[in-house]
């Protein structure tokens, strides 16, 4: 798999520069913060779970390495020994209504998002699976050695548009600037046709508005 350091060796191969190296690793960043919103078939799941803990109201990256950096949670499933429920979200202000005044614990059946925090309500009073479909942020890029899918599965595009910034900001570059502007749409739409390829159900779905 391609590293952090394969990138931008990549990058600065692309350049014919050899000192760019902070304002690579500043672009390479930068391009990743550009479409980690943008839902792909890598940054979504429904393979990840956390039991819950009795008694335990908040859960955290401690109980599961990702949610802190939750985009958006589509679902939140419980699964106790006999069936799966699917908990009805609230906004924070709504929850913090419900559980000042029911302190009582049970089987979860409301959850709120707010600080990097998955909360349920009521209190478990048992241990259960939960099971998030999310879309989430990859973990930040660090250590050369470091690689997920912005390094492999969406290198061209980080590629691409890294060296957009570049030759904007730091090389002023137009004609490379409007190259990178020629080739992004279409290593976006690559990954865009994958993902539904990958997600299409042949049902039509309503959208969140």
């Amino acid at each position: 798999m391609a590293s952090y350091l394969d990138l931008q060796t990549r990058i600065a191969g692309d350049l014919t520069r050899d000192d760019l190296g902070s304002q690579i690793k500043d672009a390479i960043g930068d391009a990743i913060k550009n479409y980690e919103s943008d839902r792909f078939y890598f940054n979504v799941t429904r393979s990840l779970t956390f039991p819950t803990v009795i008694g335990q109201v908040a859960y955290t990256g401690s109980d599961l390495a990702q949610i802190p950096n939750i985009i958006r949670i589509d679902h939140l499933f419980l699964r106790d020994t006999v069936s799966t429920f699917d908990l009805e979200r609230l906004e924070p202000d709504e929850f913090e209504w419900l559980q000042g005044n029911n302190t009582g614990p049970g089987k979860p059946n409301v959850f709120t998002y707010i600080d990097g925090q998955i909360m349920l309500w009521p209190i478990p009073i048992a241990v259960y699976t939960i099971r998030p479909h999310m879309h989430y942020s990859l973990a930040t890029l660090s250590a050369d050695t470091d690689s997920n899918a912005w390094t492999n599965d969406a290198e061209q595009l980080i590629r691409a548009h890294a060296k957009l910034l570049l030759y904007t900001n730091v090389i002023e570059d137009t004609d490379g600037m409007q190259r990178m502007q020629l080739q992004i749409p279409a290593y976006k739409g690559k990954l865009d046709y994958e993902t539904s390829a990958r997600t299409v159900t042949g049902k039509i779905q309503g959208t969140d508005f």
